[in-house]
Order: structure tokens, then sequence, then C-alpha cells
């Protein structure tokens, strides 16, 4: 007797990048010795998009400058940490302003520079161009191949791929990881003290219920280990140890991350703070 797997689909690499958000699930089997497989197609259901800082903005002419502008125009009165954060949350709208009307959407802004290199090419086969005309087609093919060294940026930061070096036409790899992952995140259903939760909000309130009972503290029994004998550290390690971090420590920790790393809460990546 021989077992063959059949429940499931067969898709390939160029149509999972074609269809990224798609999800499939199985069907309970109540006559068949198979089980149906659902493939359900269409975007996810999700909240709003959180705020992410594209390290390929770096590579935006004069964004530096433009970051360091606005972040000493933004006057903020109060501790240290309080002014920190007050200005990284302005400095967030700002971004999210400037990216909508100023950087736009990167596939667009793609296109439309190929399509101008296609233009050129149009006609220079009809005609010879003249030394203006091939200097505009040099402009264009420059700027296509700058959307291209953004899109690269952009992708591989999303894939989290970081063992493989930007810079060597692995775009598409790069997508493929991050819908990879998109999908492997991607939660439809949840059971949470044996009942089953299918809708969004039960899922989101569910899981942040789940975690609140798990970190709170029970007014019940406690443990105590004040009798037990442990042994002991000497006064100048226990100094060591509770002496606070010098600001070349904290810098050097810095600076040796990887600056494609998954951010924070607050969006900012990693290069971000190495720039800074």
């Amino acid at each position: 007797m021989s077992r063959a797997c059949l429940d499931r689909f067969l898709v390939s690499p160029c149509w999972l990048d074609q269809f990224s958000r798609v999800s499939q699930r199985r069907l309970p089997r109540p006559i068949s010795d198979h089980f149906p497989v659902l493939l359900e197609g269409g975007s996810w259901r999700r909240g709003p998009a959180p705020f992410r800082f594209e390290n390929m903005w770096f590579k935006v002419e004069g964004f530096k400058e433009l970051i360091w502008s606005w972040w000493q125009g933004i006057e903020v009165r109060g501790s240290a940490s309080f002014r920190l954060s007050a200005k990284l949350k302005d400095l967030k709208q700002k971004l999210k302003v400037w990216n909508r009307e100023e950087f736009g959407n990167l596939e667009s802004n793609k296109e439309a520079a190929i399509q101008q290199v296609e233009y050129w090419d149009r006609v220079e086969d009809e005609r010879s161009l003249s030394m203006e005309e091939l200097a505009c087609k040099k402009e264009a093919k420059e700027v296509y191949a700058k959307w291209v060294d953004l899109e690269e940026t952009h992708w591989r930061q999303a894939s989290r791929e970081l063992w493989l070096k930007a810079g060597d036409r692995n775009t598409r790899y790069f997508h493929s990881m991050a819908s990879a992952h998109r999908r492997v995140n991607h939660m439809d259903r949840i059971k949470i003290n044996g009942i089953k939760l299918t809708e969004e909000w039960e899922i989101r309130e569910g899981v942040a219920n789940a975690f609140k009972q798990q970190f709170s503290e029970s007014p019940g029994w406690k443990a105590d280990i004040g009798s037990l004998p442990f042994n002991q550290i000497c006064v100048q390690e226990a100094e060591m140890l509770e002496a606070p971090f010098s600001e070349g420590e904290v810098q050097s920790a810095l600076m040796e991350l990887n600056g494609d790393k998954a951010p924070g809460p607050d969006g900012f990546s990693v290069f971000f703070w190495q720039c800074y």
C-alpha cells in the first residue's frame, strides 16, 4: 500500500511573487478520507499600517540635512527622555508627509522612469538623437537605476535576510523572502484556553488579555527564599555590575548592530540611530 500527499497546492516562486497575500487553510473531512484545502486570495485583514523608517531614504540627496533641520526646529521642554520621545513623534509625522508628497510611491516612480527610457529608445529607432537628446536619455537611465537601487534597499530591509549583501541584484530574492515572512506571520485563527478565535478583533483582544494575565502578579502565596544559602559576590564585583554604562560603550554596541535589523516599537531602524 502506497501513501501520497494530495492535500496541498503546488505553486511556483513566480506565482507567489505575483500573489503574495494568499493563504491556505484545511477544511473538515466529514465524508472523504482527504482534507479539502481552501486557497484564499485578496488582502489580509489588518489594522492601520505602523510607521517604519525606510533606510533607502538615506540614499535620497539632501535627506540627512533635511532630518537635521527638522530635528533642530522641534522645540520641546521636559526631561531628556521626554524630549527624545516627543521629538521622535513629531519627526515621524514629518516623515510621513514627506514620504507621501515628495518621495512618492516607489513602484510608480520606477515604472515612470522605465517608460521614459523606453520613449528615448523608440525615438532612437526612428532617427539619430541630438546631443541634448542623448543627454536626456542618459539621465533617464540614471533615474531608473536610482529607483531600482532604492527598491532593492527597501526589500532587503523588509526581508530581514541580513546575511546577503545588497547591490547584487537580489531584489527578487528579498521580495520573495519578505512575502514568505508575511505569510508565515499571518494569523487567521488562534485557540486560547480551548476557545477558538477567528475574528480579527477577537484575536487581537484574546492575545492582549492572555499576556496581561500571564504577566500580572497574583495576590496569593509567594515563595520565600530569604533563608536559603546562596553564594555571594564581593562588594567590588557588585559595584562593577551596577556601574552605569559609559557613552562609549553604548555607541560601540550600537555601531556593531546590523542596520537592517527589525526596528523597535517606535518604527525607527537601527541604521537611523547609527547615522544620527
